[in-house]
């Protein structure tokens, strides 16, 4: 049976629709696959409906090829009211017999911070995907439950295999501390304790959440899928379409914008992605290997399936970053947005480092604010540099960390089976993976200019030249500070000897 067939008029559930993975799942569903109906677990916030959030989310940039090619197609989204932190994910009994012909459920929802309270962690990644199986249970017709994971799930690894590892706690205590420590500044007290071996507690609860996963194998039809850090899309929905602020991705904004100026890491540190649309293709792959092993029976051991480039993108992180400076690419695609010239210096030296933060960062960063205010402007560039430098702290574990694995689990085997259709995995097969590499870095670049910061194409020309105008300037102050400092040091020579 072909993927498009395995789908072929299903209805299907998703969790954090609203999220990257989400959205990127949802929007291949909708595009290549016929459905029936997809249900999106929406929950109400800042005064807006799940209804109001739908209409929201049905104008997400990831969907622009679909508003051109199928349209009509969004009309298959349908709105859940709910919560995954309330029981039986809030989901109203006339809304819950609505979706009873569901047959594949992705749970996508989690809180992605590294450094989020123990307390909402537990509360979003552990009892989250509790409530999402327990609602699993009631369908009748439910081919696969896919539980979607981390690559960093066990970070006390150096190898991480495609298979399920103990915990070294037990979930349901877990569940049962927060229930019974009502007192947050306790419960933060105890979390280094709690979590040892881990060094966030996003990776913590992620894990418990794969022994939650794992405790419910036989009486559920569950796979656990680990992709690595979801990054741009090779050529799908669009080549190097950029999905999100958040994260990875937001670095990369911000080194365009001319606002983050250096980065702390080492040297030889990977950076282990996973491709927005092969990611997607790959889970897609998976869920339908996995029906067709609990067809079979209940397996020995749960499903895992991971997504790592480690074995087919050899490159640092810092190899990548020197490369698109090489070509200019910061250059061929500047930001109408951005504040100093395009580029990062990356140290492995932290003295270095804090010393570049204050000088190419929070100074220009409070020179700006303090203009802002004098025009009677509100102060913004400080908070964004506050909140790039504390991104890059909570990232640190993996920063001078390189995880090994096998890579991307069955590679071979769903190449083969998906070549020539919808859910092709050519990247993997390329002959130049480092020219793909650093043309998908240019083409993320073209994206975040487009999807991203919302900028005009017809500007690009203008922020070319504006670039160029910088780069003089700037230049043309580091010849000045360097005779200043030549002179300087010249002059205290000869007045020592004369």
């Amino acid at each position: 049976m072909s993927l498009a067939n395995f789908y072929e008029d299903s209805e299907i559930f998703v969790t954090g629709g609203s999220g990257v993975v989400g959205k990127a799942l949802i929007e291949k569903l909708l595009r290549s696959c016929n459905v029936r109906r997809i249900y999106v677990l929406l929950r109400p916030r800042r005064q807006l409906s799940a209804e109001q959030r739908l209409v929201k989310l049905r104008q997400a940039t990831i969907f622009h090829v679909l508003h051109q090619e199928k349209p009509d197609e969004l009309d298959k989204l349908v709105a859940v009211p709910g919560d995954v932190l309330l029981p039986g994910l809030g989901i109203d009994p006339a809304m819950a017999a609505q979706m009873s012909k569901v047959s594949l459920v992705y749970h996508c929802a989690a809180t992605v911070r590294f450094d989020e309270p123990l307390r909402v962690a537990l509360q979003l990644n552990v009892g989250g995907t509790f409530e999402a199986i327990k609602f699993a249970e009631t369908l009748a017709h439910l081919r696969v439950f896919v539980h979607v994971s981390t690559f960093y799930s066990n970070p006390y690894l150096k190898f991480v295999e495609p298979k399920y590892y103990s915990s070294p706690m037990d979930w349901r205590l877990c569940l049962r501390v927060i229930e019974e420590v009502p007192d947050d500044g306790m419960l933060n007290a105890l979390t280094r304790k709690l979590i040892v071996g881990f060094p966030n507690t996003y990776t913590f609860t992620k894990n418990l959440a794969e022994s939650l996963v794992n405790d419910y194998r036989c009486r559920l039809p569950l796979i656990i899928y680990r992709p690595s850090i979801v990054l741009f899309a090779v050529d799908d929905p669009s080549p190097g379409f950029s999905p999100s602020l958040m994260g990875a991705m937001g670095l990369f904004a911000l080194v365009g914008a001319g606002i983050l100026k250096t980065v702390y890491l080492g040297k030889e540190t990977r950076l282990d992605i996973t491709p927005q649309d092969v990611g997607i293709k790959c889970m897609l792959s998976y869920t339908k290997k996995g029906q067709e092993k609990y067809q079979k029976g209940p397996p020995k051991e749960i499903p895992v399936y991971m997504s790592s480039s480690c074995t087919h993108v050899p490159h640092t992180f810092t190899q990548i970053a020197e490369q698109m400076d090489t070509l200019g690419l910061w250059k061929k695609a500047a930001f109408e947005k951005s504040l100093m010239v395009p580029g990062c210096h990356y140290t492995d030296r932290r003295w270095v480092y804090q010393f570049l933060v204050f000088t190419k960062q929070i100074l220009p960063a409070l020179l700006i604010d303090l203009l802002l205010r004098l025009f009677g402007k509100r102060p913004q560039l400080m908070g964004v540099v506050r909140k790039a430098y504390q991104t890059l702290e909570v990232m640190q574990p993996f920063m001078f960390n390189n995880y090994d694995s096998p890579g991307v689990t069955e590679k071979d085997e769903i190449s083969k089976e998906n070549h020539g259709t919808d859910f092709h995995l050519n990247p993997f097969t390329d002959p130049d993976i480092n020219g793909l590499v650093i043309r998908v870095s240019g083409q993320m670049l073209y994206s975040i200019r487009a999807h991203l910061f919302k900028e005009d194409p017809c500007t690009l020309p203008r922020s070319q030249r504006i670039h160029t105008i910088k780069t003089i300037i700037y230049q043309g102050l580091r010849l000045i500070l360097l005779y200043k400092l030549v002179r300087w040091i010249w002059a205290s020579y000869l007045g020592q000897h004369f």
